[in-house]
């Protein structure tokens, strides 16, 4: 960024330089352009967008001529150079990106072709199941961040790498060793619902397995949001007094322990239905697999939420105030985003930014360690100097500073590292910016306290800000692109359909060979954080498949 920095920095010279000159001894002048420094300062606030247009408005009034000065600076400065500092933070996000993955690459492969050579005792370019079992038994013990496998997932995995059926594992297949370790396995027998285990008549009734195909089908899913939809209208109709500006007298009576309005009932029966919507999806699902779904899992904390409050509300006596149920209400209402995420464009963002989530967090920490660093030098450099307190002479000084004063920003200081951090994250979002910094110019009586807020405009708005833009840029690209793969919207090079859906069942026995009277059925699956590698899991998944041949195996 430093050229476009230095290219931004000659350009607010040049036109604060032009500007003190065609402004000089006239209001616009007196206002910002009294010297080449007080101009520089002037344009690089209008930079941040912070007060313009206001700061053309005394020249403007006079000739509309002066615009011409203002928008060709900012067509320059803002539209142009801003945006190139974007484009060009975007570009090397990217290609560092890219110069990672390829050295993580050939570090994975040096290291892997290391650890094969260091297996292969008698140098005949293969290791055998022993050496291989070994290994992953001692990566069991030593290595905490992979799951501990048993020894059938062993066997599963050793028959991932196992691409030939040799029983010997050659270089090639060992290169594999690192992406194999990030599949997720689990046993069929974990998703067994409670029904299945202890009542197996009732599970292989007509009935039952009639009520589980409809609990599953698109049909219940349709009439719970035609429910839901139901519940919003209701809602919106009942508050539609205080939506529209009325002024509305609480019922005193409403919530006092007891359902005595026609609102409460119905609020009552919305909740037994999403108590049966839940009860129903835990029973056919079982709760494994019913908590590993976030929609199930929001919904039912929704549903969790309205019961307790309904049930501490409405009990005699307990607690005469509607303010809580309410709340529960109005986020019941939230639950409209199903009807939203059933459409394939908004499933996939969705999908997009729960992926992106976990390293986003990396990012974000970034700027909170760059705001919580100026956050501490704002309080050792301007600590206690914002004051109300009429014995202190600073409060009256504070008081010349208009802007800040009628804003009432009294609370934006840097007293204590909160209200640090909260300044901050004002100046991120920018606006307004200028009348939080005036106050601490009156206060210190200097004009130096400026480069505190230049710097920190510098590094956590032009360098971070774009910074986690680029990443939600790239990333947005990059898990798009995965998670088209992985739904199979898309054909690969070859022209073979991607496999649909992430997921492998198989019989373990079958695959590992070991036929141990007991049969375990496996579900594999590729972690969702290492999306980037899931085309090369599904081939492996699709070779295994092809050569089990065993009536247990689907996709």
């Amino acid at each position: 960024m430093a050229y476009i920095l230095t290219m931004l920095a000659i350009i607010i010279i040049f036109y604060a330089w032009f500007g003190v000159i065609i402004f000089y001894d006239s209001p616009q002048g007196n206002e910002g352009f009294q010297n080449l420094l007080e101009a520089v300062w002037t344009l690089w606030i209008c930079v941040t967008t912070a007060n313009y247009p206001d700061v053309m408005m005394p020249s403007y009034n006079e000739s509309r001529l002066t615009a011409l000065y203002f928008i060709s600076f900012m067509v320059i400065s803002f539209f142009y150079l801003m945006n190139l500092i974007l484009a060009v933070t975007v570009n090397s996000y990217d290609e560092s990106i890219a110069e990672r993955r390829l050295s993580r690459a050939v570090l994975s492969k040096e290291l892997l072709t290391t650890a094969f050579k260091m297996l292969d005792h008698d140098n005949k370019g293969s290791i055998n199941r022993e050496s291989v079992m070994a290994t992953m038994l001692i990566l069991n013990q030593d290595v905490p961040e992979i799951q501990k496998l048993s020894k059938d997932e062993r066997s599963i995995i050793f028959a991932f790498l196992d691409k030939d059926g040799s029983s010997d594992i050659d270089l090639d297949e060992f290169l594999n060793f690192g992406k194999i370790l990030l599949l997720d396995l689990a046993k069929k027998s974990d998703y067994a619902t409670f029904v299945e285990v202890r009542f197996p008549r009732v599970n292989q009734s007509n009935w039952y397995q009639g009520l589980c195909k409809f609990v599953k089908s698109k049909g219940f899913e349709y009439a719970l949001d035609i429910v839901l939809v139901l519940n919003a209208v209701i809602i919106a109709f009942q508050d539609y007094p205080m939506l529209s500006g009325q002024d509305v007298t609480r019922d005193p009576h409403y919530s006092d322990g007891y359902i005595d309005t026609i609102w409460e009932l119905m609020e009552t029966i919305f909740t037994v239905v999403y108590v049966l919507e839940a009860i129903l999806k835990i029973t056919v699902e079982g709760w494994k697999r019913y908590s590993e779904s976030p929609r199930n899992m929001f919904d039912f904390s929704i549903t969790l939420m309205a019961v307790l409050a309904s049930a501490y509300v409405y009990y005699p006596n307990a607690y005469s105030n509607s303010a809580l149920i309410q709340f529960v209400v109005m986020a019941r209402v939230l639950r409209l985003g199903r009807i939203l995420f059933a459409m394939k464009a908004f499933q996939m963002f969705g999908t997009i930014t729960i992926d992106i989530i976990p390293a986003a967090s990396s990012v974000f920490m970034i700027l909170f360690f760059v705001e919580y660093f100026f956050a501490s030098m704002g309080v050792l450099l301007y600590g206690g100097l914002i004051t109300r307190d009429p014995k202190n002479p600073l409060s009256y000084a504070l008081l010349e500073a208009d802007d800040f004063v009628d804003n009432k920003y009294w609370a934006n200081n840097f007293n204590d590292m909160v209200s640090g951090m909260n300044v901050l994250f004002n100046l991120v979002v920018v606006n307004n910016w200028t009348e939080c910094e005036i106050g601490f110019e009156y206060v210190t009586g200097a004009k130096w306290v400026r480069i505190f807020f230049f710097c920190f405009h510098l590094m956590g708005v032009i360098v971070l800000s774009n910074v986690v833009t680029s990443f939600i840029i790239n990333a947005y690209f990059q898990q798009m692109k995965t998670l088209v793969q992985r739904l199979g919207w898309e054909e690969n090079v070859e022209g073979e359909a991607m496999l649909k859906g992430a997921r492998g069942v198989f019989d373990a026995s079958t695959v590992t060979g070991t036929q141990t009277g007991v049969q375990s059925i496996y579900i594999a699956r590729i972690k969702p954080r290492h999306m980037d590698i899931e085309v090369d899991e599904r081939a492996a998944l699709r070779n295994l498949f092809t050569r089990t041949n065993s009536s247990d195996v689907e996709i």
